[in-house]
């Protein structure tokens, strides 16, 4: 973790990742076996890039196979947090679309979620805004068809929580979890904003012509 440029505390004051990713994947392979496996399995079940918009009872169910196969509590705690904000933004597409009734129970994956939001589905907030008070908003971007903005307030809800939970967490196997989990992050969000994108293009170009002028 020594190695690592820290990250920014606020995701969109970000405007490139901090390293490459060629150099993260030099750093990460100080991990023993063991640790590097894990990061895999966690960066293919999470990584931005692998997550699809629409989900299916398999995939549900082949990820909290997944889940349940992992003996470490805080790397189950992150991707069952991660699968039950799928399951709850696409609960909510679903709704927006006009599905009249909660689908089939296999889609939610866990009873609970599968109770309150059967009980609330025709509530706005599905019945969940004191335990996800990100939630109001999210139904009111996505309502009024405001996609971009609503991708960029997921960025920041998904970057705040992995800032919470690193946390206590400085020079451990859990603080790189954290770190490449926010590093992805960057990643989509810095080649999702138009603007920066652009700017990032544009400071290549320059520094590729610099370097041509220094030879």
């Amino acid at each position: 973790m020594s190695s690592l440029p820290v990250h920014k505390t606020v995701l969109f004051d970000e405007k490139q990742t901090p390293l490459s990713r060629i150099q993260l994947n030099k750093r990460l392979k100080l991990l023993d076996e063991k640790d590097a496996a894990d990061l895999l399995k966690i960066e293919q079940l999470l990584h931005w890039s692998h997550i699809k918009r629409d989900l299916n009872p398999s995939f549900v169910n082949e990820t909290i196979v997944s889940i349940n196969a992992i003996n470490n509590e805080f790397i189950k705690n992150i991707i069952t947090w991660r699968l039950e904000l799928r399951i709850i933004l696409a609960a909510l597409r679903m709704r927006h679309q006009g599905q009249k009734t909660a689908p089939d129970k296999g889609i939610f994956g866990f009873d609970y979620w599968y109770f309150i939001m059967t009980k609330y589905w025709h509530e706005p907030d599905l019945g969940l805004s004191k335990q996800l008070p990100w939630l109001p908003e999210v139904n009111a971007l996505l309502t009024t068809n405001q996609s971009r903005d609503l991708e960029k307030y997921l960025f920041g809800v998904v970057w705040d929580h992995y800032r919470q939970l690193s946390l206590g967490h400085y020079f451990n196997f859990e603080a790189v979890i954290i770190y490449v989990l926010r590093w992805d992050i960057i990643y989509r969000w810095t080649r999702y904003n138009k603007e920066i994108a652009v700017q990032r293009f544009n400071d290549l170009i320059d520094t590729e012509l610099q370097n041509k002028l220094l030879w």
